[in-house]
Order: C-alpha cells, then sequence, then structure tokens
C-alpha cells in the first residue's frame, strides 16, 4: 500500500468522514453528526480510523467495542481509490485493536451492496442473528 497511511482520525476531520459516507452511501443516520463525531473522537479515538493519501482522507473504520465483543461499522473507501487493499488494511487494524481489548467475536455492519460484496469475501460469516434497532 504505497503512500496510505492507517491512523486515528482527528476531531477536525469529522465534516469530511461525513462526506465520505455520504459519497459511499452509508449514511447519514441519526447518530452521523459533527457533533456526535467529535465527541467519539474524545472517547474512543482509538477506535474511529482513516487511511490517508497525500493529506487526502479515502478511508475510513469505525470500531466499537462493549467489553464483550467488537464491531465494525463505517468501513468506507472513496471509490476512486478502491482495489488498492485500503479497506483490508482498515479491516486489520481495527482487528488488531479490537483484539487488544479483548474481543473475541467481531461482527461486522454494512449498509451497502459494495460493503455486503466485501464482507463475503472476508474472512467474515454471515450470521443469523437477527438484529433490532430503536431509534430517539
Amino acid at each position: 500500500m504505497d503512500g496510505i497511511t492507517i491512523r486515528e482520525a482527528r476531531v477536525e476531520e469529522c465534516e469530511r468522514l461525513l462526506e465520505l459516507w455520504e459519497l459511499v452511501g452509508s449514511g447519514p443516520s441519526v447518530t452521523d453528526t459533527v457533533e456526535h463525531l467529535r465527541a467519539l473522537t474524545g472517547r474512543t479515538g482509538d477506535l474511529l480510523l482513516v487511511a490517508e493519501i497525500a493529506g487526502q482522507i479515502v478511508g475510513t473504520v469505525l470500531g466499537g467495542w462493549d467489553s464483550w465483543r467488537g464491531h465494525i461499522y463505517r468501513l468506507a473507501v472513496h471509490p476512486e481509490q478502491r482495489n488498492r487493499g485500503i479497506a483490508r488494511s482498515l479491516v486489520q487494524e481495527i482487528e488488531r485493536r479490537l483484539r487488544k481489548k479483548g474481543a473475541r467475536r467481531i461482527y461486522a455492519l454494512t449498509y451497502t451492496e459494495d460493503g455486503l460484496a466485501f464482507w463475503r469475501a472476508s474472512d467474515y460469516e454471515r450470521t443469523t442473528d437477527t438484529a433490532f434497532v430503536r431509534t430517539y
């Protein structure tokens, strides 16, 4: 991955993250606000990662840890930067960080057809869990 850096997102980059998620069809949702992301970077910034090329954010991934299992959300790569191993590198790094916290099971959540294709081609297995959500 020549010239690509994986690092923690910065507070001042939250608007760009939201723009990327919207570009790839992964948002916005009720929790997708600049304020929410800024708070997240302050609390669990080690689990909100970006891929950067020449100062431009080209990918993101968000990890979740509930002290029982890990979750991967918002894996997104700019369409012009796909097929370069960026998503795979983001996943490997977020997995490393979640395993370091104690995760023995990691769930991946996706909203897009491209996301489904990525996870189907990975080492992740489709579960029979049924997800429910309540939005306030």
